[in-house]
């Protein structure tokens, strides 16, 4: 049993490290000027015509088109040289009767594995998906029959199918096991790779051109290195092998693509094989590491079909999705679609897998770990918000609270729960509830009540957003506030995908508010005592989000998304309304977020973010607008706010922000210390009709401009792969620099420290 125990947590463990392993790191180089002469290299007019003719000659040239896949995957053990070695002694030990076999306890718990590896593997999967593609980049896939050792989620097949996506005719940055590499056949390569032509093959008319690349010397972008084979009849390829140039992530890996040539003239992929070997898994005996554990994976593509005409319904609204069929059916295409017969080792797998994930409810623990990735802890049918277990700030110095919520466990079309907290200093409690209903899964459409008495910041801006975490830097911004209004509010919220890049969604909310400082509106004279100020108000809202060529996959409720390549647009459009109940103000607000992460070929990658927002009448200062500030002297750093900049300092009613970042990735191909740069600008301009009627606050507006750089050191600490710590500094610059003698030189300076998951982008 506790053989069977440590297979199976090892298998448990390989699942976890590959799942969220998203090591989607820099694209880096050192470009030096080279003189290209394509008459001393004969490659390099090929490459250069293939590439030309890339676009044309793939699968995605056509219209639309169809097809079925086959995938599979194993997890098992290689002993490479030692093989002959191991054959010959379980040979000898086997010729012997049992009592004249004496062998030590080392070499019998090395012979006991080598035994295991031939009648098992670690861990084996298998699915069939239906796979549609329409111009100009709508492609879906469904997981229609799977199997997977230990489990009944789809979810393992869901991301192997978003693994093998891998199509060198499409993109010019090639994503392998979540890493992007440059692709030996884009615009790029021939000034940071070298070409060479190994061979000529005469194939009946054609002539096949087989080239190997790797990257330039003293290169050190992220890049491939193999062979590929070109057609002399127009420039195509129909296969490719690669592997990283460099092995600096414990993940060495080889990939073979082959392409078949269709009778529209276009090349679409046939069969992919991947083998992987993930270093930081070792199995040893004793300080010996006799085997390699690999993973293996295959895809075969039959039943292309350009002709069928395909409608909206046939792609959904995931990338990637299940549509299963019952057992019995799912059998079936399996049995129908497999290449070859499963083998009994495949099978000794199954059963092996099965048998030790069954007591363990395998498929409820992968369940909870699905809910803890939308921030929550599941315990039965609840899950617990840990982002409502402690709160700093101002006002109530510590809050001490939780927050409760039931689960698909309970039901998958109702959902409820609340958060209740304690602040010491105010001594007040703050509490909340909502009931959601989930009305179209498919569409990710549900329609939620809520109540809630909390404290809210002053001029706050709430975005329909995905982007929370407790790395962002907003948990950590909430701390420095310091101007809140206490607010009662009820209100309904819709939302839903609209179509696949396009998500909707309206609410409406009724709110009694009272400042927690003294403030006042429009009126007053000079002998009124400053009292915190009361106002209600009730508004509509009405939004969307664009992401296009978003990714979107998932199975069930648990849906993730991967960056867009374009620009992630957030807009939304505020209407308050005076009169309903005792609201009172009319106004119209309009508020624009706009991200979008460009991805350099060798210079790493950039951020950019905007904030834009305006109010076209005057409203007392919490329904105004305020900056993105997040000022201490040694803090967090967070992304999208301004370092410098003390919280409350500016208010407007209109305001437009800036936050680039650049990130130069790896600085050197070190596995254990590779810092990474990252150079930061903020820039910001705002402006206040009639600061005059504002009473009892201190604020600045932003007219003239606000600037500050800072440099961030990342990466600079890495504990054990799983958490980074890093180090950097901002100044502010320009009108609003602090002058002496009220401010010291380093008021104008903040110091930041960061936690990141190393395998974040």
């Amino acid at each position: 049993m506790l053989k069977k125990i440590s297979i199976f947590l090892l298998f448990y463990t390989l699942f976890l490290g590959i799942s969220y392993s998203q090591t989607l790191d820099t694209l880096r180089g050192i470009l030096r000027e080279v003189e290209v002469k394509t008459k001393h290299n004969p490659a390099i007019p090929i490459i250069k015509k293939a590439i030309q003719s890339r676009n044309e000659n793939g699968q995605f040239a056509n219209p639309h088109f169809t097809y079925t896949s086959y995938q599979k995957m194993l997890f098992t053990g290689d002993f490479g040289n030692d093989s002959l070695k191991i054959n010959t002694v379980l040979q000898l030990t086997d010729s012997l009767s049992a009592d004249t076999v004496t062998l030590s306890k080392k070499d019998s718990s090395y012979l006991r594995t080598v035994e295991f590896f031939e009648k098992h593997h670690l861990f084996f999967m298998e699915s069939v998906t239906k796979n549609y593609f329409k111009k100009p980049a709508t492609l879906s896939e469904k997981v229609v029959a799977h199997r997977t050792a230990g489990l009944k989620d789809p979810i393992v097949s869901i991301y192997l199918a978003k693994l093998q996506t891998v199509n060198f005719y499409q993109n010019d940055i090639i994503e392998i096991i979540e890493s992007p590499y440059i692709n030996p056949i884009s615009v790029s390569a021939i000034t940071i790779y070298d070409f060479r032509l190994e061979e000529k093959i005469i194939q009946n008319e054609d002539t096949l051109f087989v080239i190997s690349f790797k990257p330039k010397k003293n290169a050190h972008f992220k890049s491939l290195t193999g062979k590929i084979w070109i057609s002399s009849r127009n420039y195509a390829f129909n296969k490719i092998e690669v592997e990283p140039f460099e092995k600096a992530f414990g993940m060495k890996f080889s990939l073979i693509q082959e392409y078949e040539s269709q009778l529209n003239h276009t090349w679409f992929l046939k069969n992919m094989f991947v083998r992987v070997e993930p270093s930081f898994i070792e199995i040893r005996q004793d300080s010996m590491h006799f085997v390699q554990p690999v993973i293996i994976s295959e895809k075969r593509i039959t039943e292309i079909d350009y002709d069928t005409r395909l409608r909206a319904r046939d792609f959904g609204f995931a990338d990637i999705d299940e549509d299963l069929e019952d057992e019995i059916t799912q059998e079936k295409l399996l049995e129908t679609y497999r290449p070859t017969p499963i083998t009994d080792q495949e099978k000794n797998t199954l059963i092996l897998i099965d048998s030790i994930a069954e007591p363990f409810k395998l498929d409820k623990k992968l369940e909870s770990l699905k809910i803890i990735t939308t921030g929550k802890i599941p315990f039965s049918i609840l899950n617990f918000d840990i982002t409502q277990l402690i709160f700093f700030n101002s006002t109530e110095t510590v809050r001490l609270g939780l927050g409760v919520y039931t689960n698909d466990r309970l039901s998958k079309v109702v959902n409820f729960g609340g958060f209740f907290g304690y602040g010491f200093k105010d001594k007040k409690w703050k509490w909340g509830g909502e009931l959601g209903f989930n009305i179209i899964r498919s569409r990710d459409c549900k329609i939620t009540f809520q109540y809630y008495s909390n404290l809210i910041e002053s001029g706050e801006t709430h975005y329909f957003n995905r982007d929370y975490t407790l790395f962002s830097g907003e948990f950590y911004r909430s701390w420095l506030f310091e101007h809140f209004y206490r607010s009662n509010a009820i209100g309904v919220t819709v939302q839903s995908k609209i179509t696949r890049w396009l998500t909707g969604y309206i609410s409406s909310f009724y709110s009694t508010n009272k400042t927690l400082f003294n403030y006042n509106f429009q009126d007053r004279t000079s002998n009124d005592a400053l009292l915190p100020y009361t106002f209600d108000d009730f508004y509509v809202k009405v939004g969307a989000r664009l992401a296009f060529q978003e990714k979107y996959w998932g199975a069930d409720k648990y849906y993730y998304y991967s960056v867009s390549p374009f620009p992630v647009i957030i807009a939304q459009y505020t209407r308050g309304i005076k009169g309903v109940i005792n609201s009172g103000f009319n106004y119209n607000r309009i508020d624009l977020k706009v991200t979008y992460r460009k991805n350099w070929k060798i210079l790493g990658f950039t951020n950019i973010t905007v904030f834009a927002g305006i109010v076209d009448r005057a409203l007392p200062c919490p329904l105004l607008l305020n900056q993105r500030a997040g000022y201490y002297p040694i803090g967090l750093d967070g992304a999208d706010h301004f370092g410098t900049m003390r919280a409350d300092e500016f208010l407007s009613d209109k305001y437009v922000t800036l936050f680039i970042r650049h990130n130069f990735g790896r600085m050197t191909q070190n596995k254990k210390f590779s810092p990474r740069i990252v150079v930061c600008q903020g820039i910001g301009f705002g402006g206040l009709k009639n600061p005059e009627i504002h009473f009892g606050i201190n604020y600045k507006t932003m007219e003239k401009g606000y600037f500050e750089s800072g440099l961030m050191i990342n990466d600079l600490l890495v504990i054990k792969g799983l958490l980074s710590f890093g180090i950097g500094a901002f100044v502010r610059y320009g009108e609003y620099y602090l002058p002496k003698p009220q401010y010291k030189t380093i008021d104008n300076f903040s110091f930041k420290v960061n936690f990141r998951v190393p395998f974040e982008r």
